[in-house]
């Protein structure tokens, strides 16, 4: 098979934006890094604080001393605390032993390479084996990738978590293939069933962390055994957890998520934590939230509408509308969560190469737009700012977020095609109606 560059060049008549669109990107990330360096200079970049690295090393030491995870602030929440399940700071304990910074790098690192290998098992899986140098521009272009930035520089976990789903459609890919991509010998049923049991399993520890990654379990719907493998991974970490925390401190994460971190806040653009926000929805005000929960209930029944489909479009599709839509209808997400994107953009990008009529510059764009939307809201933001047109940039602000127009783009995209691959029930028939 060509090399990137290679396959660019060969599409350079028959898809001119796509090559234009995708040289723009590659050249951005790989010489991000650089910019990225100027940016901290003046003021714009990111700054090594690892801030959430000390909510877990906090919880972590709290409950080896005193048996107390979840510190509850005078004010009656728990900003600043940790906010996960008690069973996933077990995760955090070997990068404590080293030290706060060390241990806040090496799960950094740690995060960076899982998605890396990820991303390189699913782009096997989707036909493409990377060569050796291709794979060394994955991980640069994954490292400045401003989600993983701030995922990185604040020690957060969005970029551990995507590793898994990404692992959780390789498996899910190895189950439907009767032959290894890595020798020539056929895969036995077995070891395909263990394959489906992982994929399941892959996704719910994906989404323990953050229970709004719970749409990551769409593909969950299409297949018994995946369904059975992350309910069996549920089971086992509900029981790791009560076994080693306790009754009482799985009882005060109720408490947790009942707090909701603001959930359903609308701020005024100047209050945004640039470095943070991302706000798809306050557009659409008090609908907002309506708009996530038929958002929802639209991805389960597409789901359950292709759930008749074995095409190997309907199965991949299905799999990238459960994580591109995360972000979108999470009840409050950041901009480090859209590192999830990554994932779906990479496999609708092969399903639009594939397709005479496809349009593999969308998740592409969407790639782009969602890295430049942590740096835009520095002008965006800024009524009063000292550059020319603040004032008008300011008012339109919340209509010009990239991260917002990145993720319509791929989520718009992959649900139409999802779409395309259902089918509607006959209602007369399942109830025996002559007419």
């Amino acid at each position: 098979m060509p090399s990137i560059p290679r396959q660019l060049w060969s599409y350079r008549r028959e898809r001119p934006v796509f090559v234009l669109v995708s040289v723009a990107t590659i050249v951005t990330l790989l010489c991000w890094l650089l910019v990225e360096h100027h940016l901290r200079q003046g003021g714009i970049g990111l700054t090594y604080t690892f801030n959430d690295f000390s909510a877990y090393t906090g919880a972590l030491n709290g409950w080896l001393e005193n048996g107390q995870m979840y510190v509850e602030q005078p004010d009656g929440g728990y900003f600043g605390e940790y906010l996960y399940p008690p069973v996933s700071v077990l995760v955090f304990y070997p990068f404590e032993t080293t030290g706060f910074d060390v241990g806040a790098m090496l799960f950094g690192f740690t995060s960076i390479v899982l998605l890396w290998l990820g991303l390189d098992a699913v782009a096997r899986t989707l036909g493409y084996q990377l060569r050796l140098w291709e794979r060394l521009g994955l991980l640069v272009a994954i490292f400045s990738f401003q989600p993983a930035i701030r995922n990185f520089r604040w020690a957060q976990t969005a970029t551990f978590l995507t590793a898994f789903l990404c692992f959780a459609f390789y498996f899910q890919e190895r189950a439907e293939s009767m032959a290894s991509p890595y020798s020539d010998s056929e895969v036995s049923e077995r070891t395909r069933s263990l394959f489906r049991y992982a994929s399941g399993a892959a996704t719910t520890i994906g989404s323990s962390f953050k229970l709004f990654y719970a749409t990551s379990g769409a593909h969950l719907l299409r297949d018994r055994k995946r369904l059975a493998g992350a309910i069996g991974a549920g089971i086992v970490l509900l029981v790791a957890s009560l076994g080693i925390f306790g009754l009482e401190t799985n009882l005060t994460y109720i408490d947790v998520l009942t707090w909701g971190k603001g959930w359903g806040e609308s701020r005024a653009l100047y209050l945004w934590d640039t470095a943070a926000a991302y706000r798809p929805m306050h557009v659409f005000g008090g609908f907002g939230l309506y708009l996530k929960i038929l958002g929802i209930l639209g991805v389960i029944g597409l789901t359950l509408a292709t759930r008749a489909e074995e095409s190997v479009a309907a199965r991949r599709l299905t799999f990238a509308l459960g994580i591109a839509v995360i972000p979108l209808f999470a009840p409050k997400a950041d901009s480090h969560d859209l590192i999830v994107m990554v994932l779906p953009a990479v496999i609708l990008l092969a399903h639009e190469l594939d397709r005479p009529d496809g349009h593999a510059w969308v998740p592409v764009l969407s790639v782009l737009l969602l890295h430049l939307h942590r740096y835009a809201l520095e002008l965006l933001t800024k009524p009063e700012g000292n550059f020319p047109g603040a004032a008008t940039l300011y008012d339109v602000g919340a209509f010009l977020q990239p991260g917002m127009w990145g993720t319509f783009l791929l989520v718009g995209l992959v649900g139409y095609r999802v779409a395309e691959h259902a089918t509607v029930p006959d209602l007369r028939a399942a109830l025996g109606s002559d007419g």
